[in-house]
């Protein structure tokens, strides 16, 4: 019987752990395989542990999300361009120094 009860226990310790990644599950969350590995690294931490149950609660914002999209595109346009640019200064400087030495 004390075996029963002790596998009892150990059973609910494990659920409890895995709280937070039970929790991502049920709300289909997309980054639930990403917040279980977290959960199984840092989840033996209090701290880890509840960041894990904080996150697997939060809400994932599509504004957020949109706006994160949008920053990226931003700056990879920006270093396309500062590329582009650069590119045809140094196109333009072999060009005056190719009719200079010519």
């Amino acid at each position: 019987m004390r075996a029963f009860f002790e596998g009892l226990v150990l059973l609910a310790a494990v659920v409890v752990y895995f709280l937070p990644a039970i929790v991502a599950d049920a709300r289909e969350r997309e980054d639930a395989f990403a917040l279980t590995i977290f959960n199984v690294l840092f989840g033996w931490t209090v701290v880890g542990w509840i960041a894990a149950f904080v996150w697997a609660r939060h809400r994932a914002s599509d504004k957020r999300l949109a706006k994160l999209a949008s920053n990226t595109r931003r700056s990879l346009g920006r270093v396309t361009i500062a590329k582009i640019v650069a590119r045809s200064r140094r196109a333009r400087a072999e060009r005056r120094q190719s009719t200079l030495s010519a």
